[in-house]
Order: structure tokens, then C-alpha cells, then sequence
């Protein structure tokens, strides 16, 4: 009977317009490194471990250092927590950047933010408990807006979420001439 289920998923996914692919990891890995290199955007939802095959492939030293990619320091998650009701479970990580209008700064906690007005509070919970899934967005459409002033920043922000066992819940890698 599950697979009953699992095919009646897949169907309403494809009914929606969108692919599934069911292949072996190398080339699901392999897929989403070619959207990467090439600045195709998409949204990849698969396995935790190839997750972090990808996570591994992307984040070089060079490209933390040059991004300004680091762990996102207690204090920011707790005001997550206490300001916008999103438990912060695990290691997250962000870059920090400035907006050029009014120079407030925009990271993880302002990417919450965004994310609450622009979704809904149910569908942010359901991707930081996700255990069995992780979300790479690929070269991701998001406009990051500064949450003083509305300004777009165009200096791009990067973020990854991490269960409790470093596993990469929800992240994001950007490629195409960009950082390559």
C-alpha cells in the first residue's frame, strides 16, 4: 500500500507541472553540480547524504572565506526563537550582508523574516523539522529586501540549516559565473 501512496504523491507532483527523478546518487549529485555550473535555477528536494555530497562539492575554504559564510552565533538564534516563534535546532550558517540604502544588516534572522511574509509559519516549520529530506535551492530566485527600509540587496545572501547531527536541512548554492 505505501507505494500505492508514494505513486499517487509523485503523480500530484507531476500533475503540478514538475518532474521526479528516481536515480542512483551519483547522478542526482551530478545533476544538481550541472544546474550549479550553469546558473539554472531549481530547487532540489533528496537524500540527506546527497545533501552533503553537494555541501562538500560547494563549499570550498575560498568560497567560505570570499561569501563571508559562517555559523550563525547564538544570539541571532535565540532572537529567532523569541522574536519570531522558529526554533533554531541544530548548526546554522549565514553570510551577513549590508544593505547599500540605509545600511542595516541582512542574515539569517532577517531571512526568517522574509521567509514568514512571504510563506506561511506551517510551511517554515515544516522544512526546519524535515529529518528524511534535505532542500538545495540552486542559484534560487529569492530577492533578499532589507527589513528596514525595503531596499533590494543585491550583494547576495547565503544560508544553510543543520539538524542536530549536522545534517543539511534547507541550504542554497549559487554558480554560473557567480564565486566559480
Amino acid at each position: 500500500m505505501e507505494l500505492v501512496s508514494l505513486l499517487k504523491s509523485v503523480e500530484a507532483v507531476v500533475n503540478g507541472g514538475k518532474s521526479v527523478v528516481s536515480t542512483d546518487n551519483s547522478i542526482v549529485v551530478a545533476m544538481i553540480q550541472e544546474a550549479v555550473k550553469s546558473g539554472r535555477t531549481a530547487t532540489f528536494y533528496v537524500s540527506p547524504a546527497q545533501a552533503q555530497a553537494v555541501m562538500r562539492w560547494y563549499w570550498t575554504p575560498a568560497r567560505i572565506d570570499e561569501i563571508g559564510y559562517e555559523l550563525v552565533s547564538q544570539e541571532e538564534k535565540d532572537r529567532i526563537e523569541s522574536e519570531l516563534g522558529i526554533t533554531c535546532a541544530g548548526s546554522w550558517f549565514s553570510n551577513q550582508v549590508d544593505c547599500s540604502a540605509c545600511g542595516a544588516t541582512y542574515g539569517m534572522f532577517e531571512f526568517m523574516q522574509q521567509g514568514l511574509r512571504e510563506h506561511d509559519r506551517d510551511w517554515i516549520k515544516a522544512v526546519v523539522e524535515l529529518r528524511n529530506a534535505s532542500v538545495i535551492r540552486v542559484n534560487q530566485a529569492l530577492d533578499a529586501l532589507c527589513a528596514n527600509c525595503n531596499t533590494l540587496i543585491i550583494r547576495g545572501h547565503w544560508y544553510g540549516m543543520h539538524d542536530s547531527k549536522g545534517t543539511l536541512i534547507y541550504g542554497c548554492c549559487s554558480g554560473g559565473g557567480v564565486l566559480a
